[in-house]
């Protein structure tokens, strides 16, 4: 078995979408190839135990940091690569990790350039960062991915790319999590009370839970009374304006923020949701929403960037500007349980459209023919 090199430096401790990311596609991969895992010493817990075919080269906790991180990435690692050692290279998150130059063939995954859509999304160095330099260095991988024909089209638009020399590799659902028929919960969550639920990061201004918060608060009495607004997921820059907005809400006693949830109880979080809703204003793909798909809950997202193309037929769509379009849709889907079971049912249709062993296999096929 041939050994690949692969870079987790941008795994976030686990607590982001590019982070699921990062582990499901090592997984993938380490089913067909042997695997050299750049990781941070104080994350190398997180991937012990997936598979015999991993072997880790930890890099110190300093560079934890990103601003160290991303600077070690670019200009350190290109040079410390034995390439007589691999097959190639793969950077699974490209719009955040690359390397100045790559001594061996290497693959990119890109995610989004949400950063053009959402206005303040980070500050001006990090703007300089992913404007400048990431497309400069970008152009010299050998295969470019994307996990979304949104990210893709963003790409040609803001980086100049040649479309036909990207390949649209959608993102996968990990279904022995997340599929209900596999195992059921015991456990009783928020106390037994039917809640409404979003899976985000808690960011201001890009995840748009203010609009969400607002819009919950436009439901009738009655439904807030039934049913809770349970956002799971870490701080992240801006959570405090979501915070105090929440806190100062006349509804406040039903806003819950549940903090990061570890993917081994997750799945229970989704499977016990009344509904689950995807306010964001901007996603290079949105993966809880195709792990809402497969845990069986009906599910509301935005109108936008790439969120059609993973939902299908089988959402309701709002506009993430519009909080009275938020409200309806959600109460259109509490109130309608006839709607619902449709939804469920569409879901489990569309989820099938999404799975890690094609996408890695689709970077296999692909590492063949790469320039």
């Amino acid at each position: 078995m041939q050994k690949i090199l692969i870079s987790a430096l941008a795994y976030d401790g686990g607590k982001s979408g590019i982070a699921n990311y990062i582990e499901n596609v090592v997984t993938a991969l380490s089913k067909h190839r042997k695997i050299d895992l750049i990781v941070n010493k104080e994350e190398v817990k997180f991937f012990e135990g997936i598979s015999e075919n991993i072997e880790f080269k930890v890099v110190s906790k300093l560079f934890k940091k990103p601003l160290f991180n991303a600077l070690w990435h670019l200009l350190v690692l290109p040079f410390s690569i034995d390439k007589r050692q691999y097959e190639w290279m793969f950077l699974p998150a490209g719009n955040r990790r690359l390397m100045a130059f790559y001594p061996l063939r290497t693959f990119v995954t890109m995610h989004d350039l949400s950063q053009y859509q959402v206005d303040k999304k980070y500050d001006a160095l990090r703007m300089f960062y992913i404007k400048k330099v990431i497309p400069f260095f970008l152009k010299r991988a050998d295969k470019i991915f994307t996990v979304s024909e949104n990210t893709a089209n963003d790409m040609v638009l803001h980086y100049d790319m040649d479309k036909s020399s990207l390949v649209v590799n959608h993102n996968g659902v990990n279904v022995t999590n997340f599929f209900p028929l596999k195992s059921l919960e015991t456990q009783t969550l928020n106390e037994g009370k039917p809640y409404i639920l979003y899976v985000s990061r808690i960011e201001h201004p890009g995840k748009n839970h203010l609009n969400l918060i607002k819009a919950y608060e436009k439901l009738p009495q009655e439904y807030k009374e039934k049913y809770d607004l349970c956002l799971v997921g870490s701080d992240w820059n801006g959570a405090e304006v979501v915070h105090a907005y929440a806190e100062s809400s006349n509804d406040s006693r039903h806003i819950k923020f549940l903090g990061f949830v570890d993917n081994n109880q997750l799945p229970a979080y989704y499977r016990q949701a009344s509904l689950f809703v995807f306010p964001s204003f901007y996603e290079g793909f949105g993966i809880p929403v195709v792990e809402a798909m497969a845990s069986g809950v009906p599910i509301a997202i935005s109108s936008t960037s790439s969120l059609p193309e993973v939902g299908g037929d089988a959402t309701l769509y709002f506009k993430p500007n519009d909080v009275d379009d938020i409200s309806i849709v959600m109460k259109s889907v509490l109130e309608d349980k006839a709607l619902a079971k449709r939804m469920v049912q569409k879901g489990f249709i569309q989820m099938k459209k999404f799975n890690w062993d094609t996408h890695a296999q689709i970077i296999l096929d692909n590492s063949t023919f790469a320039k």
